[in-house]
């Protein structure tokens, strides 16, 4: 596997870990309460806590 393909295939392992984890907060699943014009600010907020608790 080369350098590029390491590259993308951690990366997109990331983005899939983060999507499992919004997915197990029930985040997608419940009604946003919010401005909807926050929902990507909180989207990623949600996103970098779990990287951090992860020890990124």
């Amino acid at each position: 596997m080369t350098r590029t393909d390491q590259s993308v295939s951690a990366l997109r392992a990331a983005a899939e870990r983060a999507i499992t984890h919004l997915k197990d907060w029930k985040i997608p699943a419940t009604r946003y309460r919010s401005p909807l014009t926050r929902f990507p600010t909180v989207a990623e907020t949600v996103t970098t806590l779990t990287f951090y608790k992860k020890a990124w």
